[in-house]
């Protein structure tokens, strides 16, 4: 009886809160139809450039009415496009169809001339609207207004999908030989060791990338937002899923071959050098000298090819592929093992994003087993190579990865080698360096968690730069809702005039009510605190 009371209940809540939103969804429709119908008047009048010196509709919308830009936008687009397209404005003007659905029937007719005049072509034969029978379409466009009248916005626009490639036929082809040939990339280095990647794409290039760039890094989901409630950046995790297409792409045996090798980058370094001893010697990568701290890092990588030699003998060293890198097997059981991804504390790279490392390095005579390996990201791979930090296996898939203020004094544990009992007492674990770095908002601009410790000279204007623009965003951010908070305090609001006592026989008369304050009378602001800063 109780479930039963329960349910009814719920059932008449939720019909309420059904027919309040039907009727405040209605009264929408019909203000915006009533905004484009005087936005339409304005257009024709040109009130927009005589009486308040805009040319462009939208940015008038923006500028001095507290519309958002999407509706500023739609409204703006369908009264540009009036004189053109009566059928859709009517439809939107009455109410009979949302603007938003108008707005890009409108938009969509008038991408190509041939769209725009086989819209406006009358019918051999009225033909009837699939939703009424009895309201006959004289025009395509007519058919299209019954589509945002009655169809939702999926089916609107698969039928002006359908029209634009039934006119399209050879000129489809056309295009996709003029976009073959107007598509371009450039790839430059930079001063700062970075790549700058411009370009064009053609359709059908550009929805590949896109498809592949949406698979590997799926939408931010509302529960990776921070404390702000904003969602991670997508374009930091593009450019990492890029990384590993070309990466994993370039060790395929199907890639394509130049001179029998595929697109791999080549290491040349002596083993000597490789273990960190002094030798005098610098590693070489594609020809140009990097550290020595680089070479042990790039060592484990897949993408690289070392070559590994005796410098006294000249001989090459078989410390290839199948000597320093799992084999599928042992990479699988390592994924199985490290289903979360990657064995830094609190990052949300995929497992397939994740490089092997030697806890002990392969060079220093580390072996390629489950023992000896665990798997980071790119980019926390990278930072246990720097000095200081120690990686230390605690069972399958698990890792105690700590921080030193000290480099460590094991010569053949290298850079990040095994942890190991110094005696000291500043050792920190990768979750308390995070904890301890979280206090800095700049960390919070890369999405990677760079510490400020980490910042390179060589890069650090262009980090300088990308943090400062942060900062002015979520100063900006401030502003504004400093500036609704005072809107909404200090915005007088009508009173009504007291109501004055009829005087008897022997009582004075009485006072005439006092005049309405003007509107542009301003309640004194009240003592105490005038909310948040900025003000």
């Amino acid at each position: 009886m109780a479930t039963n009371t329960i349910q009814a209940r719920s059932s008449d809540q939720a019909q309420t809160i059904r027919t309040l939103l039907d009727t405040a969804a209605a009264a929408i429709n019909t203000h915006h139809a009533a905004v484009l119908s005087s936005v339409i008047a304005m257009k024709e009048q040109n009130l927009h450039r005589t009486a308040f010196g805009y040319s462009a509709l939208r940015d008038l919308l923006l500028s001095q009415f507290d519309f958002t830009h999407r509706t500023a936008a739609d409204i703006a687009a369908i009264a540009r496009l009036s004189s053109k397209f009566r059928a859709l404005v009517e439809a939107a003007v009455s109410g009979s169809a949302r603007i938003d659905q108008v707005a890009y029937a409108v938009r969509q007719l008038d991408r190509t001339p041939a769209v725009r005049l086989f819209a406006l072509t009358p019918f051999r034969t009225p033909v009837p609207s699939p939703f009424d029978a009895d309201t006959l379409c004289a025009t395509p466009e007519h058919l299209i207004a019954q589509y945002c009248t009655h169809a939702p916005f999926k089916d609107l626009q698969r039928h002006l999908d359908e029209l634009a490639a039934n006119l399209a036929e050879e000129s489809e082809l056309l295009d996709s030989l003029g976009e073959q040939s107007l598509q371009w990339i450039e790839l430059a280095e930079q001063d700062n060791g970075m790549w700058a990647l411009s370009g064009e794409l053609s359709s059908d290039t550009g929805r590949l990338l896109d498809k592949y760039l949406k698979t590997a890094c799926p939408p931010p989901r509302q529960d990776e937002a921070d404390s702000e409630g904003v969602l991670p950046a997508q374009p930091n995790r593009h450019a990492e899923a890029l990384h590993q297409l070309l990466a994993g792409y370039g060790t395929s045996p199907d890639a394509v071959k130049r001179h029998g090798h595929t697109a791999t980058l080549d290491l040349m370094v002596d083993i000597q050098t490789l273990q960190g001893k002094e030798t005098g010697r610098t590693p070489l990568l594609e020809g140009q000298p990097i550290s020595v701290a680089k070479a042990r890092h790039l060592a484990c990588e897949a993408g690289i090819i070392p070559g590994v030699f005796n410098y006294e003998t000249g001989e090459a060293i078989e410390l290839g592929r199948a000597a320093r890198l799992p084999n599928q097997a042992l990479r699988r059981k390592l994924e199985l093992e490290q289903r979360e991804g990657c064995a830094w504390s609190g990052c949300s790279r995929p497992v397939a994003w994740t490089e092997a490392h030697h806890i002990t390095h392969w060079a220093d005579g580390g072996e390629t087993n489950a023992d000896n390996l665990i798997l980071l990201c790119r980019f926390h791979h990278g930072r246990i190579h720097t000095s200081g930090w120690s990686v230390e296996k605690t069972g399958p898939g698990q890792a105690l990865i700590t921080h030193h203020d000290h480099p460590g004094t094991d010569p053949q544990a290298g850079q990040a080698g095994q942890a190991r009992e110094c005696g000291c007492s500043d050792w920190r674990t990768d979750a308390d360096m995070d904890a301890e770095h979280a206090t800095d908002e700049a960390n919070d601009v890369f999405p990677t968690g760079l510490y400020r410790t980490e910042w390179s000279p060589t890069l650090k204007p262009n980090l300088d730069s990308r943090a400062e623009a942060a900062e002015q965003q979520r100063a900006l951010a401030a502003i504004r809702t400093a500036r609704a908070k005072c809107r909404t305090r200090f915005t007088p609001h009508a009173k009504e005039p007291a109501p004055t006592k009829a005087s008897g026989p022997t009582g004075p008369p009485s006072s005439p009510p006092s005049p309405s304050p003007s509107p542009s009378h301003r309640e004194p602001i009240p003592a105490g605190s005038p909310g948040d800063p900025p003000f």
